[in-house]
């Protein structure tokens, strides 16, 4: 009964809506609200998985939160203390000059400098 008791519900808010799937879905959840068994009713099938997903977030996010914070941790302080961390100062020099270009790089270049100065 309870199922047809939603199916009941879920037309009679069709029709309040005028056909429009949205908002007679946000009317059922409205009605839902107030009424124990419509809510009970809708929610009874996915109860179990609802609960499931609960349990398996807990774990997950507890391990997840306790490795991100420690990593989080470590890699700040090793970030900090680095001798490649870039300071806020103007005189810093970069550590190496940038890697020369290959030959074939430098020749490609030539040929296209050479295409657009001869218009």
């Amino acid at each position: 009964m309870s199922q047809e008791y939603v199916k009941n519900k879920s037309v009679e808010a069709l029709d309040a809506s005028g056909g429009n799937k949205q908002e007679a879905a946000q009317l059922l959840r409205v009605w839902s609200e107030s009424d124990a068994v419509l809510k009970t009713a809708l929610v009874s099938p996915f109860l179990s998985n609802i609960c499931g997903l609960a349990i398996q977030s807990a774990t997950t996010e507890t391990t997840a939160n306790n490795a991100r914070r420690q990593s989080g941790r470590n890699s700040l302080l090793s970030a900090i203390a680095s001798s490649e961390t870039l300071t806020m100062s103007s005189t810093r020099q970069p550590q190496s000059p940038p890697p020369r270009s290959s030959a074939r790089h430098q020749k490609a270049i030539a040929l296209l400098a050479a295409a657009f100065s001869k218009k």
